[in-house]
């Protein structure tokens, strides 16, 4: 099957033509992402969450304001 030495150099090689391989490959990824120009993804979990908070809440106090409206409870400084 071969001498000790022979297989370590037949390692080496492939290792070295391995890690040339590998190289070439990340800086042709890296030469298209810069070509396509894209912005990164980004998260949007935060703007959504805010959004629906936001609308929660003033959707409660809407509910509210007509709920007190409706039973003439509501306070307005203008109506006395």
């Amino acid at each position: 099957w071969g001498s000790p030495s022979s297989s370590k150099v037949d390692q080496e090689r492939e290792l070295a033509a391995l890690q040339a391989e590998r190289s070439s490959a990340s800086s042709q990824s890296r030469s298209v992402r810069q070509a396509n120009d894209e912005p990164p993804e980004r998260d949007l979990f935060i703007p959504i969450f805010a959004l629906v908070s936001l609308a929660g809440l003033f959707g409660s106090y809407g509910y509210e304001m007509l709920r007190l409206y409706s039973r003439g409870e509501l306070y307005l400084p203008w109506d006395q």
